[in-house]
């Protein structure tokens, strides 16, 4: 089936709007169609709001000029003046009036226009009276910018499918490092929300710096952050679940480090408050992370030992790789239990070194995307990813898409893959999944009614 594009459907909004105005403008024998074609193909907006706001301008500033027009026409003909050079003297300093009522209407977006059309009117040599030419000028505008605005609020019908969850990593999917959320994917995803998509992100970032660029983003529900250890509201500023290590084991996690002298980082969840417990940074690059994450009004910064309260969400160290895998083996090897889980990560550190997290083995976010979904009517999953932490979220998911940077294992593990630009892609993803035209059919992996979730 083809799919239009939104600018594919704006052009053909548009032919639509002018074809209209010419038709109107040849039943009338109007003698100047283009006048309503113009206003229609200005008027003609990606968002009704806009074409709207658009539609004001156009009408405000066609009829301030037409009557400074007319009222400098009179002016003239009441002065008697027939030199053509005293004519255009008066005609353009009657511009001052024409553009100091549009800032005092508080309109300045129609300024221009209002003066176009007083220069026309007032300097027009049709034949036909001032009045009569000026009546006709805004008639057309307006049938011009009414017909934009009734064509651009006509949409072909579509359906709601209100039992789809999608779910969107953020860094490398949502969030671009250059130029983080676009302005088009925070606008459509904010409309997604209020139109009633049930919608969240997932990713290995605390709360406290997810927050700060997600700001502008109406989330209903909560994230999964931490990597899959926690559950936040955004709204409430709460932590609605945390799956932390046990306090045995973070005991024995503590003494190896200790006897390692390794330097760690305790992020503890206690009272709705993230906790980091720290001793003294040992180099460069855990020195970096402290100078730039405890800026954070979100974050706490303790400097000491740990006490008994709050649940830890993860171990954090920022250590040269060799020092990483010796760390990872003797951890490993105090997990008899199989309890923890390893995160190496070394996008944020320089060349030799990582960030290695230790997590409960369940602190992931298909563990926390499942759970979040038990209090919820939607029961198919739709999750977007790009990392080796998306693997077993995309495994989960009813439909998997890996964006088009995405690692080797989340495109062999993604049922599709996009193209394009990364968030702007998967906006347009869940806006095609979500809001389908009537007779379009689900993706075959969604119509299996038992799912996965």
């Amino acid at each position: 089936m083809i799919r239009l594009p939104k600018v594919g459907m704006r052009m053909i909004k548009t032919t639509i709007a002018v074809i209209i105005c010419l038709l109107i403008s040849y039943l009338r024998g109007s003698e100047a169609p283009v006048l309503s074609a113009v206003a229609a193909l200005i008027c003609m907006q990606p968002q009704v709001e806009d074409s709207v706001a658009v539609a004001m301008n156009r009408i405000i500033g066609t009829l301030l000029g037409v009557v400074f027009a007319l009222l400098a026409i009179l002016l003239i003909e009441r002065m008697g003046v027939g030199e053509l050079h005293l004519v255009y003297i008066i005609v353009a300093v009657g511009i001052i009036p024409v553009l100091y009522v549009t800032v005092l209407l508080k309109q300045n977006a129609a300024a221009a226009l209002a003066g176009v059309i007083f220069l026309s009117v007032a300097l027009g040599s049709s034949g036909e009276s001032p009045m009569v030419e000026g009546m006709h000028r805004a008639i057309e505008t307006i049938i011009g910018v009414l017909v934009s605005v009734v064509v651009n609020s006509l949409h072909v019908p579509r359906r709601r499918e209100k039992d789809i969850f999608f779910v969107s990593g953020f860094d490398g999917v949502l969030f671009d490092g250059e130029s983080g959320v676009t302005s088009y994917s925070m606008f459509e995803l904010n409309q997604l929300l209020h139109d009633g998509a049930a919608f969240t992100i997932a990713t290995e970032r605390t709360p406290a710096s997810l927050v700060e660029d997600i700001s502008q983003l109406d989330l209903q529900l909560p994230v999964i952050a931490m990597g899959g250890a926690v559950l936040y509201d955004v709204k409430e500023k709460r932590y609605l679940a945390c799956i932390g290590i046990p306090e045995e084991m973070a005991e024995r996690i503590v003494r190896k480090l200790d006897e390692m002298d390794i330097h760690y980082f305790l992020n503890v969840v206690w009272q709705d408050v993230l906790l980091i417990y720290h001793q003294e940074l040992k180099n460069e690059e855990e020195q970096k992370l402290y100078d730039e994450a405890r800026r954070s009004p979100h974050r706490n910064y303790v400097h000491g030992e740990r006490p008994d309260e709050g649940d830890i969400a993860y171990v954090l160290m920022v250590i040269e790789d060799e020092i990483a895998d010796a760390a990872q083996e003797a951890l490993a090897q105090l997990d008899t239990y199989g309890e923890l889980r390893f995160l190496r990560d070394k996008s944020e550190s320089a060349e030799g070194y990582c960030h290695l997290k230790v997590y409960h083995r369940d602190a992931t976010k298909e563990f926390m995307m499942r759970r979040l979904l038990e209090g919820m009517k939607q029961k198919k999953i739709i999750a977007f990813g790009s990392n080796e932490n998306d693997v077993s979220m995309l495994a989960a998911a009813d439909l998997s898409f890996a964006v088009a940077e995405a690692s080797y294992e989340v495109r062999v593990m993604a049922n599709r893959r996009l193209r394009g630009r990364s968030g702007d892609s998967i906006v347009r993803k869940i806006r095609r999944l979500y809001s389908p035209l009537y007779w379009e059919k689900l993706p075959k992996e969604l119509r299996d009614e038992r799912g996965k979730g």
